[in-house]
């Protein structure tokens, strides 16, 4: 029973949710979309940083990157006051950038190939297949090691190697959808490999790595430095427009 539902948490939910999630219709994947929305909002305190100027490149430079990677979402994108460094997107379309990834920036390649790979989040529905696949992993963990005082940190790590095994996966297919919009915009990827690596540092001998829910950034930089074609196109954003999305949140 117990090597059952292993397999069945290893193998058959994620089938499970990658068969229902494209029955899912779009309209309820962005009411979903919407409610997270919401939540994430209140946790950062729905500081939600506006300013024309800065609203107008992050739409040009986003306008850009979905019509490369065939996406026609006509969703708003925001930017959020925030300490830590990252950018995320919701089910149903909408991303968001954390004011910290923008200071950390250092030129709009790195930021597009970050939104890039959120855009392919997107497109794979990620979002909703993962809260669909999280859902039964908990379920099926729980039910091998039971509800009982002591079991919760097994219940933890059980299932954070599970959804840790299932969100590489996802996070190198996206990495791919990034590399090719980069390339078919006469961009490369490689600015972005250079940004994560500047942020996190190398992480291949953290004593946590089996954790990881992302691949080692030194690994994604390698893999984009590869798909670097040399031929550069016209820029994303001219000066005045990456200075008012750096200052968005001022």
């Amino acid at each position: 029973a117990a090597a059952s539902i292993i397999l069945t948490a290893v193998y058959g939910v994620p089938l499970l949710a990658a068969g229902i999630t494209p029955l899912v219709p779009a309209s309820a994947e962005r009411f979903v979309g919407d409610a997270v929305e919401n939540q994430v909002k209140a946790v950062f305190g729905d500081k939600t940083c506006t300013g024309a100027g800065g609203e107008a490149a992050l739409a040009k430079l986003v306008s850009a990157l979905e019509r490369q990677g065939g996406l026609d979402l006509s969703r708003p994108h925001g930017v959020l006051q925030s300490s830590t460094s990252n950018a995320f997107s919701l089910p149903g379309g909408k991303v968001f950038v954390l004011s910290k990834l923008l200071d950390n920036a250092e030129s709009p390649d790195e930021l597009a190939g970050i939104l890039a790979h959120e855009l392919g989040h997107v497109a794979h529905r990620d979002g909703m297949r993962m809260l669909i696949q999280t859902g039964g992993t908990s379920f099926l963990i729980g039910l091998l090691f039971g509800d009982v005082t002591g079991s919760s940190v097994v219940i933890f790590a059980g299932k954070a190697l599970l959804d840790a095994r299932y969100t590489r996966e996802a996070e190198f297919a996206t990495d791919g959808f990034a590399i090719d919009v980069m390339n078919g915009l006469g961009r490369s990827a490689r600015p972005m490999g250079e940004f994560l690596l500047r942020i996190t540092g190398k992480q291949g001998d953290d004593a946590l790595a089996m954790f990881a829910s992302h691949p080692f950034s030194e690994d994604r930089l390698d893999r984009m430095s590869a798909a670097d074609h040399g031929t550069p196109g016209p820029a994303l954003l001219v000066e005045a427009e990456w200075q008012a999305l750096k200052d968005i949140c001022k």
